[in-house]
């Protein structure tokens, strides 16, 4: 009978253990959740959920884990001292607990705090560096593509050419890992970067287009209605109203839950802009009004919370002291009328406040946007006389390049000709042996005229196979210079579905044929990968090593083709030349090229 009691007390206390470890364990932060919340722009949700475990015991992963997440919603908030409070004590506890990745990781939430605050650009770079190098370190392809990128976003406004760069990079490790939604997320930020910073509007809609897919298959909301907004954005730079319209209203139809306000009211402005550029003042008057609206709603928010506040402290006090008195109901009611009075006053005041910001604002807008125009339009006419100076130029040297063939491969064998066509007309007293054995040599000379001549003709097209075109004459080139186990040349191509101007398939030609040279001999990599990017308007090329790398300044200028006339060449087609080199860690050449 003990032993029955027994057992039945020991059961029925594992059963209150497992139900009190149930309940512990029940009170630690659901981070699925709360990145859900997150994600979907619910982040005073978050916040709220968040804040319940702040101060309850937890592990210390798990407190570093809440504290990372609410320096992220406070981040999406604005509120960005607050964000790096949390933040910093996250990567705290992950590093006093060798928790390696998760510190990183939180490093790079830092670097991008930091950044919106405009800190320190050294100090933020150095961050990102620091994440690139450990990421390497781990060879885990989907850090690296995360590291690349996050720099790359970083330079985008400061550094766009080297932003470009990382970018590509990004797409290139990406390629390994099949991660569709982080290559969208990719060539949509490069769209951005194409759009606002590079001024290439055409590689930038081609971008926009191909994240489109993506972000539908994946009912990425958000992502697809920022898409039609920007696609709308270029339709407009282009004057192409009506189509920048049909784009904005495809966005405003879409049940969009993320920053709802804020895209809001981005959309009604720009259908404003695109409605008086057709001259439908009405619509573009009453789109303009919503904007305005929706951008008070944030401002009501603020006065409307401020006069909550205002209202419950006075209640609290009213009513501790009807609890003293209730003699002096006359003085509380004068004073609820003087609170009144002075409530409608602040938000008399605010009211004012705002529509003037909202005025000011207004106008500097609109006077960004005229400046902006007017940039656009210099740039154009300065584009179109420097491809006007380059074609003459061109013309002049085609012209000097052929007459000097002439005068030397071609004009001491017609002064020949010339001589023994004389002789046949003059020396009527020769034999028909020697008469034939000048026909002979005339014939031979006018055949070797007719190859010289072909020769300068063909000359444009050396090295490169004029049927197949630039593509497969690098790819060969490419080929025969690899070297099993000592060298392996890689070419990556991206959009070079068509044909180009043939002069300009041979200059490209030459100029990859230089640096690739150039690095063999000197370089002592073990791989080189040279990238063909094309677009809509543009060729992007990149040519990298894994050698010991050198001082750009240090160059040499004598040798062969040579780096600084590859840089002049490329300067007389419109395009810019980069060379990336560090001693010991190889060279990456940049060439950008105008179509």
């Amino acid at each position: 009978m003990n032993n029955n009691v027994y057992n039945s007390f020991k059961t029925i206390l594992l059963v209150i253990c497992f139900i009190a470890s149930g309940m512990i364990f029940g009170q630690s932060p659901n981070f699925i959740k709360i990145k859900k919340l997150l994600d979907n722009g619910q982040n005073i949700e978050a916040i709220k959920t968040l804040k319940t475990f702040e101060h309850k015991k937890l592990r210390k992963d798990q407190l570093a884990r809440t504290y990372f997440y609410l320096g992220i919603a406070y981040g999406n908030e604005n509120k960005n001292d607050t964000c790096f409070r949390y933040l910093n004590k996250s990567e705290s506890i992950y590093t006093s607990i060798d928790s390696i990745p998760s510190a990183m990781e939180v490093k790079l939430e830092i670097a991008y705090a930091l950044s919106v605050e405009n800190y320190d650009p050294k100090i933020i770079k150095q961050l990102y560096q620091e994440y690139i190098i450990y990421a390497e370190g781990t060879k885990n392809p989907n850090k690296i593509t995360k590291g690349y990128y996050e720099m790359a976003s970083f330079l985008i406004t400061e550094e766009p050419k080297l932003s470009q760069k990382y970018f590509f990079k990004a797409l290139k490790i990406n390629k390994k890992t099949n991660d569709e939604k982080a290559y969208c997320k990719i060539i949509f930020s490069l769209a951005g970067l194409y759009c606002n910073d590079i001024y290439q509007p055409d590689s930038a809609l081609y971008y926009y287009e191909k994240a489109l897919p993506i972000s539908k298959k994946h009912n990425n909301i958000y992502d697809i209605c920022r898409n039609y907004k920007n696609q709308a954005h270029i339709y407009t730079l282009r004057k192409n109203y009506l189509k920048a319209l049909s784009l904005l209203k495809e966005a405003q139809c879409l049940p969009n839950n993320k920053y709802v306000k804020n895209i809001s009211s981005m959309i009604h402005q720009d259908l404003s802009v695109n409605y008086a550029a057709i001259g439908n003042y009405p619509l573009a008057y009453k789109e303009l009004k919503k904007y305005t609206e929706t951008k008070e709603d944030a401002a009501f928010l603020k006065q409307n919370q401020i006069i909550q506040d205002l209202q419950t402290k006075y209640d609290t006090k009213n009513k501790d002291f009807e609890n003293l008195t209730l003699k002096t109901k006359d003085k509380n009611n004068k004073l609820l009328i003087f609170l009144i009075i002075g409530i409608l006053v602040i938000v008399s005041f605010l009211g004012y406040l705002r529509i003037n910001f909202l005025k000011k604002k207004k106008k500097i807008a609109e006077q960004e946007k005229l400046i902006e125009a007017q940039k656009l339009t210099n740039a154009l006419k300065e584009h179109e006389l420097k491809e006007i100076d380059k074609l003459l130029e061109g013309q002049e040297k085609e012209r000097l390049k052929i007459a000097n063939d002439l005068h030397d491969n071609l004009g001491s064998l017609m002064a020949t000709l010339k001589l023994n066509f004389q002789n046949l007309k003059r020396n009527s007293q020769t034999t028909l042996e020697e008469e034939e054995l000048l026909f002979i040599k005339t014939d031979a000379m006018l055949d070797e005229a007719y190859q010289k001549i072909r020769g300068i003709a063909h000359s444009k097209n050396a090295g490169v196979i004029a049927n197949e075109g630039l593509l497969p004459a690098i790819m060969n080139m490419a080929k025969k210079a690899t070297v099993p186990g000592r060298l392996t040349v890689q070419v990556v191509p991206f959009g070079l579905d068509e044909r180009i101007d043939n002069a300009i398939e041979v200059n490209i030609f030459r100029m990859v044929q230089e640096i690739l040279t150039n690095a063999i001999k000197h370089s002592e990599a073990n791989e080189i990968t040279i990238h063909l990017t094309q677009h809509h308007d543009s060729l992007n090329i990149i040519i990298e090593d894994n050698g010991k790398g050198f001082i750009p300044k240090n160059r040499d200028k004598k040798e062969g083709m040579g780096l600084p006339n590859i840089e002049k060449k490329v300067e007389h087609m419109g395009g810019t030349f980069t060379i990336d080199s560090t001693q010991g860690k190889g060279t990456s050449i940049l060439i950008d090229l105008p179509l």
